[in-house]
């Protein structure tokens, strides 16, 4: 063998021993901490717990009756651990200053969507949150009611359209989507829906965005994967970055026209969110980059959010025809029965509507749109009342999706049962019991928006169809845990047109 070769061999094996030595040291030194959870082995730690592809909420849901309500997990020699009673989701999202998001979820959702809201940490979150608080103030959600509106037409047309009259099961989802961006598009940015939303199919983008969500958990899992090299490699890859590419554009369009403006128009107290980033002349408040980030981050999160629950509302009335026509009867209470039935809603209709919202709480509450908030240890803290202590670099995850479900706060959790909201909730109450939109300083910043827009939704469509299963409980719980709450299998309902709906 030439000496060159041997040299390259020996080469390699002292530099994998030294990575392996290097694993071996953090592991050995890891945090260790007094809180059940399943057996580690050296330097993976708990990876093999989570092979599977999609991994799914029922995994954490076992885990959760395996080990209680705070859980240990090791990801390598990362610390992480999971958080379901409410005691310790108030000081860790309410009491501590914990507002700092991991890394493993951050860096790849920042793949897709840039610096945003969702990712950013630091001065760089404050400053943007600061700038954008202001743009779904409760001032300003009057003046979005008619995008809403529109949006609900879109969704029911599309509804419409895809289920033929009620004979086939039509994908709630994909239609419920292009009703939200419609709405976000013309209420948040003030652009025109069709010179935004990609130019690709429908179903395209339905597609597009299940495999973003597979992809992003793939991402957190497995770090290696963080490529874009890589991404482009496979043809879902090629397809979500197609989809994303044309989002771009469509949001550099939007910033281009603002920036063509010459003049600010009347002066107000509120403005809308393109607005704010940008003013007319192409001045902006944040960085260029920056601007189209952010516009790309809500864009997504307003959208898909709205959709989701959207999903599953339809899909629990749909089991649930007892509800449905509770709600429809108060539908009519509300808007009556003439030719002006299908009218748009005011807000203070809206406000009337005490069963819808109900049927909305409970939705979120057996499946909030968001399943996990990551925050990282910053500084040691004590959980479990003072008990755990929890030690500086440790990752956080409080589960909303285990929280909502413990009995000793919603007695027979499992069961759809949207009058706790009506009737108030009984029993020992906990503020923090229910978070739908997260709680804290770093809380959903568009919660009012998103709760008003799926309200005008379901009002809308519940005054056009009767819903019937396709769907089954099982589909709705088999879940994957991933940035926003997505079923294995798309969520289904048939859309039998009522007489005085006209469609």
């Amino acid at each position: 063998m030439a000496w060159w070769a041997w040299l390259l061999i020996q080469s390699v094996v002292w530099c994998c021993a030294g990575v392996l030595a290097v694993l071996w040291w953090l592991w050995v030194t890891k945090p260790h901490v007094d809180i059940p959870g399943p057996p580690t082995l050296p330097i993976i730690g708990n990876a093999l717990d989570f092979l599977e592809h999609p991994v799914t909420l029922h995994k954490i849901r076992d885990f959760h009756r395996q080990y209680g309500d705070l859980m240990r997990f090791y990801a390598g020699p990362k610390l992480v651990i999971m958080v379901a009673h409410p005691d310790d989701v108030q000081h860790i999202l309410v009491t501590s200053k914990l507002v700092e998001r991991d890394p493993m979820s951050t860096s790849a959702m920042r793949t897709f969507i840039g610096d945003g809201l969702l990712t950013l940490n630091g001065s760089r979150w404050k400053t943007h949150r600061k700038l954008i608080n202001p743009t779904f103030h409760s001032e300003l959600l009057g003046n979005f009611l008619e995008a809403f509106h529109e949006g609900g037409l879109y969704f029911s047309e599309r509804l419409a359209s895809d289920s033929a009259g009620g004979a086939a099961p039509a994908d709630v989802h994909t239609a419920a989507f292009f009703g939200a961006m419609r709405s976000f598009c013309s209420a948040a940015v003030g652009a025109d829906p069709d010179r935004l939303i990609p130019d690709i199919p429908e179903h395209e983008v339905s597609t597009s965005l299940r495999h973003v969500l597979a992809v992003v958990q793939t991402m957190m899992l497995r770090p290696w994967w963080r490529s874009l090299s890589l991404l482009r490699l496979t043809s879902e890859g090629r397809a979500i970055l197609k989809y994303y590419g044309h989002l771009r554009k469509g949001v550099e369009e939007a910033i281009a026209l603002r920036s063509a403006a010459t003049e600010e128009g009347p002066a107000k107290t509120r403005r809308r969110l393109l607005e704010t980033l940008v003013k007319p002349g192409g001045q902006t408040t944040l960085p260029v980059s920056e601007v189209r980030d952010e516009l790309m981050t809500m864009t997504m999160t307003a959208t898909d959010t709205t959709a989701v629950c959207m999903s599953f509302a339809l899909a629990l009335l749909a089991l649930h025809p007892e509800w449905q026509d509770a709600a429809r009867r108060e539908l009519k209470d509300v808007f009556g029965e003439g030719g002006d039935y299908l009218r748009a809603p005011s807000l203070a209709e809206l406000a009337s509507l005490r069963i819808l919202e109900s049927i909305i709480k409970e939705t979120l509450r057996l499946f909030p749109v968001v399943p996990m908030l990551s925050r990282v240890v910053g500084e040691e803290i004590w959980l479990s009342k003072g008990q755990v202590p929890v030690p500086k670099g440790a990752i956080l995850f409080v589960t909303p999706f285990l929280t909502h479900r413990l009995p000793q706060f919603f007695p027979d959790p499992l069961k759809f049962d949207p009058s706790r909201f009506l009737e108030g909730r009984s029993g020992e109450e906990h503020p923090c019991s229910y978070l739908p939109f997260g709680l804290g300083s770093r809380n959903c910043v568009g919660s009012q928006y998103a709760r008003l827009e799926v309200k005008v939704f379901l009002a809308t469509v519940l005054r056009r169809f009767r819903f019937l299963p396709h769907s089954r409980w099982e589909d709705l719980e088999n879940a994957t845990l991933t940035i926003t709450i997505h079923t294995v299998k798309p969520i289904e309902v048939y859309c039998v047109p009522l007489q005085e709906s006209g469609l």
